[in-house]
């Protein structure tokens, strides 16, 4: 352990010769944008650049030192093979312009940073590299840090969106509590994964274009399965929800996907949600999409409307893979919230 270094510096130092890890310091792993950075957020490929940097820094992260990597290294990363110096440029302008806040009240002050302070690509896009430095005020609180997150590196490059990308950052850095649940509001998950200032206002846009998706891929690349139920509602209006998630006992499949194209992977989720069945036995619990309609439509415990729903479609003469299963157990599960 270097002495007077925080736990987080260590934790990236100990897991810098693990091609499948990535340590990340975890205010930025669970951080939530500024307003000003939630106008313009950074893109996926942009996310996937700054896992990259870090992994090359290392336990050296904290250092006040210039950081490089070969190009030819960078563009054999999955993700980035066809890039042009002015893509890697851009990239580059998009971490350098987000921003981060720390509160800090042991020496009170508020502090604005950024990631990096500069990047630098050279022309020679054979023989060239990519040099950049973090951030002073960066530096200082991954230094001082004790809160880290520890990621599976090849499933963040993998995730072909950005809300996917920071959905598991999130439940990495809460994957060692004993309680495998949290709530949040609604703008506090906005702010967490990035969405947009303006756009997604509405909870249903977001909880399709933003929420679901994450969650898909989440469940589907990583070693985490995720869902969620609305816990809060005023006015009609979602403004909370408990996100759920678990550790896989076999990750065979994930890591499959890990290495499979995104265009492949987005079929395969297209295709499962085509032959849907509900499950022939035991609670729906982190079982999507099931879980979530139950949440959405009914608060009956999760094993209790899963044995009622089998039993109503036994008795009706319903096949739990009927094409329409999923609106049967909507209804059904309405009803149930009505008596």
């Amino acid at each position: 352990m270097k002495a007077g270094m925080g736990y987080a510096v260590n934790s990236a130092e100990s897991n810098s010769r693990d091609p499948a890890k990535l340590s990340k310091a975890g205010e930025l792993a669970d951080g939530q944008y500024s307003e000003r950075a939630l106008r313009n957020p950074p893109s996926l490929q942009a996310l996937k650049l700054q896992d990259v940097l870090m992994k090359n820094a290392g336990g050296k992260i904290a250092e006040d030192q210039w950081h490089e990597l070969p190009l030819a290294t960078f563009k054999q990363v999955k993700g980035f093979r066809n890039l042009t110096h002015e893509d890697v440029v851009r990239l580059f302008e998009e971490l350098r312009s987000v921003t981060m806040r720390h509160v800090n009240n042991a020496e009170g002050h508020t502090a604005i940073y950024g990631l990096i302070a500069v990047g630098r690509v050279d022309m020679d896009e054979g023989h060239g590299k990519l040099r950049y430095q973090f951030d002073a005020e960066f530096r200082k609180i991954v230094e001082q840090s004790n809160l880290y997150a520890i990621l599976d590196y090849r499933a963040g490059l993998a995730m072909s969106s950005r809300y996917a990308h920071r959905l598991h950052e999130m439940i990495s850095f809460r994957a060692a509590r004993e309680r495998q649940m949290e709530r949040f509001t609604v703008e506090e998950l906005r702010a967490r994964l990035g969405v947009q200032k303006g756009k997604l206002e509405a909870w249903s846009d977001f909880r399709v274009k933003a929420l679901d998706v994450a969650i898909d891929e989440v469940s589907q690349s990583s070693r985490f399965r995720v869902s969620y139920r609305i816990t809060k509602r005023e006015r009609r209006k979602t403004t909370e929800i408990e996100l759920a998630w678990e550790i896989k006992e076999a990750l065979e499949d994930a890591k499959k996907e890990q290495e499979a194209h995104s265009v492949a992977r987005k079929g395969r989720r297209a295709e499962a949600k085509e032959r849907l069945a509900f499950p022939e036995s035991g609670s729906v619990k982190y079982t999507d999409p099931w879980a979530k309609l139950a949440s959405e439509n009914c608060n009956w415990d999760h094993g209790k409307i899963a044995d009622a729903f089998r039993s109503f479609c036994a008795q009706k003469g319903i096949k739990l893979g009927a094409k329409n299963i999923e609106t049967v157990f909507v209804s059904f599960c309405k009803s149930q919230s009505r008596i």
